[in-house]
Parts: C-alpha cells; sequence; structure tokens
C-alpha cells in the first residue's frame, strides 16, 4: 500500500467524530472547573470528569454500531457490549443495582439481601461473564494480530488497558505508600486523584480512537449504515 493510498483511507475516517467527543468532554471539565474550582469537587461522583467518562463509553459503543453493518451488530454485539457495561461501572451501576453490590460475595453467600437482588446479581455477573468470553475468543487474535502489525486500532486499545492499569495504581496511592513509611500531604493526595480520574477518562478516548481506525474502508460503495 503506498504512502498516497494509506494517507487517503486515513483521511477518509470519521475522525471529526473524536474531535466532538473530546470537545464536549472538555466542556464539560471546564463548567465543573469554573463551578466548583479546582480541587475535591473535581472528583465527586457526580463531577464533569466521572459523567464525562460515562458518556464517552455510551458514545464509544454508538459510534461502534453506528459504523458498523448490521451483520456485524449480530456476531460481534459483545464490543459495544463491553462499553456499555464500562459506562455502567463508572456510574456504579454495579453497587446501585442492588443493596449490596453484584461483585461482593456477601450478596450470594449469605441472607443479607433478598432473593430477587441474588438473581439479579446473578444475572448480571453472568451476562459480564458472556461478554468478557466473546471479547477474549472472538477478537483477542485480532487485537494480538494488530498489535504485532501496529495498527492504530489495537495500539490505541492497548493504551487505553494500560490507562486502566495505571489508574488502579494511583488509586488510594497515600493508603498503599503509609506501610513504606510514606506520608503524603493534602494537594499531592488531590492531585493523585485527579489523575486517576483523568487515566479513567482516556480509557474511553482511547476506545473511540480504536473504534474509528478499525473502521473497514475496503469497499467504498459500504454503507456502514445500512
Amino acid at each position: 500500500m503506498t504512502g498516497d493510498h494509506w494517507n487517503s483511507l486515513h483521511a477518509s475516517r470519521p475522525w471529526h467524530l473524536l474531535g466532538w467527543a473530546l470537545a464536549g468532554a472538555a466542556v464539560l471539565v471546564a463548567i465543573d472547573i469554573w463551578t466548583q474550582g479546582f480541587g475535591p469537587g473535581l472528583v465527586r461522583e457526580t463531577g464533569g470528569i466521572e459523567i464525562a467518562s460515562a458518556l464517552l463509553y455510551a458514545y464509544a459503543a454508538i459510534t461502534w454500531l453506528w459504523t458498523r453493518p448490521g451483520e456485524a451488530w449480530r456476531t460481534s454485539w459483545q464490543v459495544p457490549g463491553i462499553m456499555f457495561l464500562m459506562m455502567g461501572r463508572e456510574l456504579d451501576f454495579d453497587k446501585k443495582l442492588t443493596s449490596i453490590g453484584v461483585l461482593r460475595s456477601d450478596l450470594y453467600l449469605t441472607n443479607m439481601a433478598p432473593l430477587m437482588e441474588r438473581i439479579l446479581g446473578v444475572i448480571a455477573v453472568v451476562f459480564v461473564a458472556i461478554v468478557a468470553i466473546r471479547v477474549i475468543a472472538l477478537n483477542g487474535r485480532a487485537f494480538i494480530d494488530g498489535l504485532r502489525r501496529g495498527t492504530i486500532w489495537a495500539w490505541a486499545f492497548a493504551i487505553g488497558i494500560g490507562f486502566a492499569i495505571l489508574s488502579k495504581a494511583v488509586d488510594g496511592i497515600g493508603r498503599k505508600l503509609a506501610p513504606l513509611g510514606i506520608t503524603l500531604d493534602s494537594q499531592t493526595k488531590l492531585m493523585m486523584v485527579i489523575l486517576e480520574e483523568l487515566l479513567e477518562l482516556g480509557i474511553p478516548v482511547m476506545f473511540i480512537v480504536a473504534v474509528i481506525a478499525s473502521i473497514r474502508l475496503a469497499d467504498p460503495t459500504h454503507n456502514p449504515r445500512k
């Protein structure tokens, strides 16, 4: 493939969708900074960063659905499915659907919650497991091959995973460093929490990049909305 042909294919992808997503997220965060100031209010549960993260997951899923043919919806529904699940996780639906979080063993091994909540929890966990297994089984090989070939979509997805790992490493950093005799001041702790939220914001952004970069353009007559 010549450089001109590659540039033509690259330019024909709807990268403006990424621009809209970034602009929307920036507006939400900017409004929060304007109204709350650069402080703890930024990382509250209903803050602009967290809301933007959740909306970007939904945006990534909708972008995938919008740019794929109907056949892909039937065979690869797990891809937007996992994005919607991550949106739910960002909004803490795993804790809000039942009186005890669906990821807590107490929900299933004790009588602390009503039977219907336990049934709902089992259904949710089974669905998550099915989605995860399908992603690994049906998309895992393509992902590894994409990394080897240096494709944009595979590396964008890998960077998103890296952001997730880093955000977990930063989460509660003060508590993690305490046994080592390292104490962080309140300002540093706040900066680490903001960094964690920004890393989490970067995950769906990378997913959007992966979704757009993976659009197939081999057939110029193909209409992805049909």
